[in-house]
């Protein structure tokens, strides 16, 4: 069934705010995700708390989509990340749980022909950015909850496989380093 984002979820603007190194709120921006959409942990900015701050913290499967920038994406918060405010780079969308799982809302935004969707859409400018209409109207096949779990499902194994990769990578370079100076000593 072909649905729009603003049928399914709830779409609002991040939060702009002057972040802080002592702030007790995470802030988070593109950068503290990696080329994956995956959050880093690397967090390095903060917002201190005061009411309007705290009208603005994530819930646990919010999708925030980056729409401004050279770096579409898609990404899911989830709780454990601890408190955190999503930055104005960012569109938070609050999906209705009981049409759509948030981690297949952020599978079906990653695909590589919906991210140049958007990039087309926000070309024109300096730098690119998504208006919110244009996030709301976008469509796409909303599958059964059952098989949208399995898109989850998958999802996770390929980002599983991708940080052993990566870490295989990263061991394989320590191996070559370490190698070549004992040869070169």
């Amino acid at each position: 069934m072909q649905v729009k984002v603003k049928e399914i979820a709830n779409i609002q603007f991040g939060y702009y705010g002057q972040p802080s190194k002592d702030g007790t709120i995470s802030y988070l921006q593109a950068k503290h995700f990696n080329e994956f959409g995956q959050f880093i942990g690397d967090n390095d900015t903060f917002l201190k708390e005061d009411s309007k701050a705290i009208g603005s913290l994530l819930q646990d499967g919010d999708v925030l989509f980056v729409a401004k920038g050279f770096r579409f994406f898609a990404t899911l918060y989830k709780e454990e990340f601890g408190k955190a405010i999503a930055s104005s780079i960012f569109f938070i969308l609050r999906p209705n749980k009981t049409r759509v799982i948030p981690a297949y809302l952020v599978s079906v935004l990653n695909l590589p022909k919906n991210i140049l969707h958007f990039q087309q859409s926000g070309a024109g400018s300096s730098i690119p950015s998504i208006r919110k209409n244009e996030l709301a109207d976008f469509t796409f096949n909303l599958l059964s909850l059952e098989q949208q779990q399995n898109v989850v499902q998958l999802q996770e194994l390929h980002l599983k496989d991708m940080r052993l990769t990566e870490n295989l990578i990263n061991e394989k370079q320590k191996l070559f380093q370490t190698t070549i100076s004992k040869i070169i000593k």
